[in-house]
């Protein structure tokens, strides 16, 4: 039996045994399910994703505030990316800036728009359907694009920014969260 010579026994010995594993296909082992957010190709390949308002990507206050109650109550207890008090602090301040007519800094726009595709992923179809009357998938991209676009916007490649990181890391989680939700109600 023919071998790579840099995996061996430290000992000296002949190569190491393995025992034959019945093949598992990717899909049934490691594939997302129909519910899985892939980034879009232009969060990271695109020179910029849009130019266009962020405000465009935000729903109203009186949704935001449920869906961020739904982010505390689903989200934010099993992973805790955020310190609530410091968050709802510069929740507050969102909106404030956002009622005035001023856009927020684009870390912050991330970081909320984070919180509600979290928020929303997290929730069965029929919820979403019901209490916002939209479809989840519907919303689910609108906050998906609206994250990475504030996200490109606030160059979270190259900052060193909390904040960003935080929201990216919430993308990530959020991501996640749909492909194991898909996962789990997939299996027979």
């Amino acid at each position: 039996m023919e071998h790579n010579p840099n995996f061996h026994d430290p000992t000296g010995s002949s190569p190491i045994a393995t025992t034959s594993q019945p093949t598992v296909s990717p899909k049934d082992f490691a594939a997302p399910g129909s519910d899985y957010v892939a980034p879009t190709s232009s969060f990271f390949f695109a020179p910029e994703p849009e130019r266009s308002s962020i405000m465009r990507f935000l729903p109203s206050k009186v949704m935001a505030d449920r869906l961020l109650t739904h982010y505390w109550q689903s989200v934010h207890y099993m992973c805790r990316i955020v310190h609530r008090p410091s968050f709802e602090r510069q929740y507050a301040t969102f909106w404030q800036n956002v009622a005035s007519g001023a856009e927020p800094h684009p870390s912050l726009q991330a970081l909320i728009l984070a919180a509600m595709l979290s928020a929303v992923i997290s929730m069965p179809e029929e919820d979403v359907l019901l209490e916002f009357g939209v479809a989840k998938r519907e919303l689910i991209e609108n906050f998906q694009r609206g994250t990475e676009t504030a996200l490109y916007r606030a160059n979270f490649l190259r900052t060193t920014k909390l904040q960003t990181l935080q929201a990216f890391v919430m993308y990530l989680v959020g991501t996640l969260l749909c492909s194991l939700r898909s996962s789990r109600t997939e299996q027979p």
